[in-house]
């Protein structure tokens, strides 16, 4: 089983025209055997049909099939074919799925270069578990973070030419050349002064598209390179083979022909089919919160497949389930965020006029307070200082050149005018006058009883002209709409160990059956925490790269 190319195979999206392997309903932290059949009828998430044996065309051996091409399925393909196992990578859509640049990725020389220093893994994951009130599993996030360096020096290492640029080190001119640097976003936490502690812990890719693709498909190369690689696109999984308790193998349907085809499985099968985000069921049991707010996030995973369906419909947790898999306890964690660069020094006012949060919050605590406010604005007040302590303009200038390009949304030399046009009147009028004198007071005090914002972080409203910056949740029409809420992924998943093998109810490995990236449980459960940028996809490389090496071991 040797090619030395990608190739690609049609499919139909996993559905009722496709059909998969029946599932039990499963309510939100139960598998389908747990749930009473009352709540069963109200958290059903629809279940997957068994394929007749009869449609299924061709059966190809294998010891190791990877379901899902993103970051998380491209690292477990060369993993295990560079550890002597023969592989099949199946991929739902037409090409490998990437988006973003960035890794949470240290202790290791290439970003030591980057300027990265030393973290203690342990540091990282306590602050991860209290932010995710300990619904993690510690054992699981311990081992990401004490792999992520090993695991991202592997995969950057794929592409040849790769430029390092260090903290003191000119970015290149050429656009097209590819190139690491440190994320320097994150400030050294300050206790007492700052509200969330963030770890500067970040690699980033830069040049080309802006994102890692370049470096994603010279993995799947070094994959194929192997011999012992092949890979197939446009063709889902829609079934997963079971015997004697045993994941034995998947069956997927080629989308050109509407044929199936088995892949039996020596070794196991890896699930990396992603997230849930556009399957109504599944948000409303184990993401409600966003499910009743649609109208005000972006969904901005645009992974489409040929016949432009959405490709994030929870198809791996579906089918884990219907294994015997058992699943993250509801809430699950769904990474949501707006750019409100600058927040932490301005009042944030919402459509009634009121002061609503302790403006210090990460992108992502501050758009879960923002989703319920009234209405859907939310006003960043400044005043003619501002670029004192902050540089306003700059920001809003490059944040605003992805969006609509407006850049205040209202200047008046009084409150009251502000006010006007902003649109408030009577009692919200008069609200948002005095939330605004109120905040001054809190200024002068040099303490804010009200929500608790770190004194050096709170500016007085008094100098005109004043303005504002309005944030419009209901205002998003494409991933261009940076000023908007969105909705990137969600983060529920199987639970597995910490070799990213999905276990059953009574939490015992399944035999020849993994989990990894969104697909994958106990990473970011309840909440994703904003402390440690590239969080997501560094435990999507990680566990990837764990899991392909340990599944061809097997």
């Amino acid at each position: 089983m040797t090619t030395n190319k990608m190739t690609r195979r049609g499919f139909l999206g996993l559905g009722a025209a496709a059909g998969v392997l029946a599932a039990g309903a499963a309510l939100a932290g139960c598998s389908p055997k747990q749930a009473t059949e009352e709540e069963g009828k109200e958290a059903a998430v629809e279940g997957p049909d068994t394929i007749d044996e009869s449609l299924i065309a061709d059966t190809v051996d294998c010891d190791v099939v990877v379901c899902g091409l993103g970051v998380s399925g491209v690292a477990a393909l060369r993993a295990a074919a560079e550890s002597g196992a023969k592989v099949v990578g199946v991929e739902k859509t037409g090409v490998p799925n990437c988006r973003s640049s960035m890794f949470a990725a240290f202790n290791c020389d290439t970003a030591r270069q980057l300027g990265v220093e030393d973290i203690d893994p342990t540091e990282i994951a306590n602050e991860l578990m209290i932010q995710m009130a300990h619904r993690g599993d510690y054992r699981v996030i311990n081992k990401w973070l004490a792999n992520c360096g090993e695991a991202f020096e592997w995969y950057v290492g794929a592409y040849d030419g790769l430029l390092m640029v260090g903290p003191e080190d000119e970015y290149p001119e050429d656009p097209e050349q590819i190139y690491l640097y440190a994320d320097a976003m994150a400030a050294p936490y300050r206790f007492g002064i700052d509200h969330e502690r963030n770890f500067s812990g970040c690699c980033c890719v830069g040049g080309g598209n802006e994102t890692h693709r370049p470096i994603l498909e010279a993995n799947i190369q070094k994959a194929l390179d192997t011999g012992n690689a092949q890979t197939f696109f446009d063709s889902p999984v829609v079934q997963l083979d079971v015997a004697d308790g045993r994941v034995t193998g998947a069956v997927c349907q080629n989308l050109a022909d509407g044929s199936y085809t088995r892949y039996v499985a020596a070794k196991g099968v890896v699930l990396a089919t992603g997230d849930y985000s556009f399957n109504d069921d599944m948000l409303k049991q184990y993401a409600p919160w966003v499910y009743a707010n649609k109208d005000k996030y972006l969904f901005s995973h645009e992974a489409m497949d040929m016949n432009g369906n959405h490709a994030s419909m929870g198809d791996g947790q579906r089918l884990g389930i219907a294994a015997g898999g058992h699943v993250d306890v509801a809430p699950h964690a769904v990474m949501a965020h707006i750019f409100q660069f600058g927040a932490e020094f301005f009042l944030e006012l919402n459509e009634r006029g009121q002061r609503f949060c302790n403006e210090d919050l990460s992108m992502t605590n501050i758009a879960k307070v923002m989703v319920n406010q009234p209405g859907s604005k939310v006003f960043q007040i400044v005043d003619a200082t501002a670029e004192d302590y902050y540089p306003v303009e700059t920001m809003l200038g490059y944040i605003r050149s992805y969006g609509d390009g407006e850049m205040f949304s209202a200047e008046a030399d009084t409150l009251e005018d502000l006010a006007a046009q902003l649109g408030f009147t009577g009692e919200d009028a008069q609200e948002f006058v005095a939330s605004v004198e109120r905040y001054n007071e809190l200024c002068a005090k040099g303490h804010d009883d009200d929500f608790g914002k770190a004194a050096e972080k709170m500016h007085a409203i008094a100098t005109p002209p004043f303005k504002a910056i309005t944030y419009d949740t209901l205002k998003h029409t494409s991933v261009d709409d940076v000023s908007c809420m969105r909705l990137l992924v969600t983060m529920g998943g199987l639970v597995t160990n910490d070799n990213a093998q999905v276990l059953d109810d009574d939490l015992r490995p399944i035999a020849g059956l993994y989990a990894v990236g969104n697909t994958q449980g106990g990473r970011f459960v309840d909440d994703y925490p904003f402390s440690l940028s590239g969080a997501s996809h560094g435990a999507a490389l990680t566990y990837g790269y764990l899991a392909g090496k340990h599944v061809a071991q097997q």
